[in-house]
């Protein structure tokens, strides 16, 4: 089966500054993979370069088995960044109607509850984006990206700015949506958060990629990373 992601000898640095080097990722279809690494180790550029913003000085990406500089298959992907949250606040839209612009724009005509319901806005459906907590806000990213039925779905650090409870039926959704063969990455510091619904964990130290496994993730501290 051809990988949702493929990466190969990535080499990246800015000016003279090396940031990856001969850095491999594969991830495979339904999989949910977390990636862990300190502040400067070179998280945001990877995530970067798998979106397109940037291009490798060496090395190659593919997505769904299409070479990124021809297809960055923008179709299929939904992307839900750390700072989400600041970019929507400046929507002069409500809840809902943010959520009828994104199915529009799909030509989609459904019923609005369910996706409310999954991303508990039920409440907020009328509340201007502007009234919304960060938390919530993250909320909204998550359902725009539902209702994209997105094949991958990557976030930067996608419980940074929710509270405990919701932090976990985010996870519970992200495992639920890989069982139905979506694929997600995501790249956090709370591994507390996403150890019990992570299929892997890599650690992003010195340019490259390493497996960290599973029964020790737990006690990696983040002045470890």
């Amino acid at each position: 089966m051809v990988p949702v992601i493929s990466a190969e000898k990535i080499d990246f640095a800015y000016e003279s500054k090396t940031v990856l080097k001969q850095l491999c990722l594969t991830v495979k279809k339904g999989e949910l993979l977390t990636i862990i690494g300190a502040n400067g180790s070179g998280k945001s550029t990877l995530l970067n370069l798998l979106l397109g913003n940037l291009s490798p000085q060496s090395g190659t990406i593919e997505l769904f088995g299409d070479d990124i500089c021809k297809d960055r298959h923008y179709r299929d992907l939904a992307y839900i960044s750390q700072n989400s949250f600041s970019s929507y606040r400046n929507f002069p839209t409500t809840v809902k109607e943010a959520l009828k612009i994104h199915l529009a724009y799909l030509h989609k005509k459904v019923d609005l509850q369910p996706y409310l319901q999954q991303v508990d806005l039920v409440e907020q459906a009328n509340l201007q984006l502007s009234q919304l907590s960060g938390g919530q806000l993250q909320k909204v990213a998550l359902m725009l990206a539902l209702v994209k039925e997105a094949k991958l779905i990557i976030l930067d650090e996608p419980t940074a700015a929710i509270d405990r409870c919701f932090a976990k039926s985010l996870m519970q959704k992200l495992k639920e949506l890989t069982l139905q063969g979506c694929t997600v990455l995501l790249v956090t510091h709370n591994l507390t958060d996403v150890l019990e619904y992570t299929d892997r964990v890599l650690r992003l130290k010195n340019g490259s990629l390493q497996e960290v496994a599973l029964a020790k993730a737990q006690n990696v501290e983040e002045s470890d990373l």
